[in-house]
């Protein structure tokens, strides 16, 4: 049997997670790793939390559960136990860091990891091989949640908000839901809650370079200039780092430039024959 430990630390941001900057195709995971011989899976966990993060000495590690995935490798088959550890964190910590595993279970030189949030929403499905399996056991972390709007009354509720604000308030009766860009695998289509309740909406289209354009951003009309549409960009650069993603570029409308503005865009033309709307840049740090 293989043992891990698996770790879901969180703060109001959302939950920690890593890449590997030197090896880009490894998908995203959580701090954890391997239980050595005659180790207690909590010293294991609370070991390689600190050898994967940097962040040692952390208290307050709480079992969520544990699984059980068979597998084969090499024609042997496998028995994969997994246990998994919540730890809320402090919300001094920054917002990305990077940090060297010295000695990595498969030995060979030091790993490179670089440290992020993601929403947990977001984290279901993309964490490596299932390890997102006891996300829901988790306690509700914030009020917000930035998720895809994958079922079916997420969809509804993602249109009725774009079509309401971005279409009727403007005196456009002329919304397409499902135009040829909103199925493109690469446009990622998101709703956000507050609350569990659907008030905003945003598409991220994913372009080479790093680059994405940010596009169809709408808050609820009755709770608008309360701080949501800056929560969204904040899950959403969040969201981006996860992906690569290190420049956002967004058509806005003149009467939202002052709230892109002071969301650190600033104006970079990178489209021509778009003269409706101010062409806005903002690189992601």
């Amino acid at each position: 049997m293989i043992e891990k430990a698996l770790i879901y630390a969180t703060t109001s941001r959302g939950l920690l997670v890593f890449d590997e900057p030197n090896f880009p195709e490894v998908p995203i995971q959580v701090p954890g790793g391997t239980v050595e011989a005659g180790e207690q899976v909590m010293d294991a966990a609370r070991r390689e939390f600190g050898e994967e993060t940097g962040l040692l000495g952390r208290k307050g590690f709480r079992l969520l559960g544990d699984s059980h995935q068979p597998f084969e490798r090499d024609g042997v088959h496998h028995d994969l136990h997994r246990t998994y550890f919540h730890l809320p964190l402090e919300e001094s910590l920054p917002e990305t860091w990077t940090h060297f595993e010295a000695t990595p279970s498969g030995g060979g030189a030091p790993i490179l990891f670089r440290f992020f949030w993601i929403d947990i929403a977001l984290a279901r499905s993309r964490l490596d091989l299932g390890s997102g399996e006891m996300l829901g056991r988790l306690p509700s972390i914030g009020r917000y949640g930035l998720s895809l709007a994958e079922s079916a009354d997420d969809r509804l509720a993602y249109h009725r908000l774009r079509r309401m604000v971005l279409f009727e308030a403007r005196g456009r009766f002329d919304y397409i839901p499902n135009e040829p860009e909103e199925i493109k695998e690469q446009n990622l289509s998101l709703l956000l809650k507050f609350d569990g309740q659907a008030i905003g909406t945003v598409r991220l289209d994913q372009k080479p370079a790093g680059r994405a354009i940010v596009r169809l951003v709408a808050i609820a009309p009755d709770i608008q200039r309360r701080g949501h549409g800056t929560a969204l960009f904040e899950r959403l650069e969040r969201l981006a780092r996860s992906l690569g993603i290190n420049e956002f570029l967004v058509h806005s409308a003149p009467d939202a430039l002052g709230f892109y503005q002071k969301l650190g865009f600033s104006p970079f033309e990178f489209e021509i024959g778009t003269s409706e709307s101010v062409q806005l840049r903002k690189m992601i740090t």
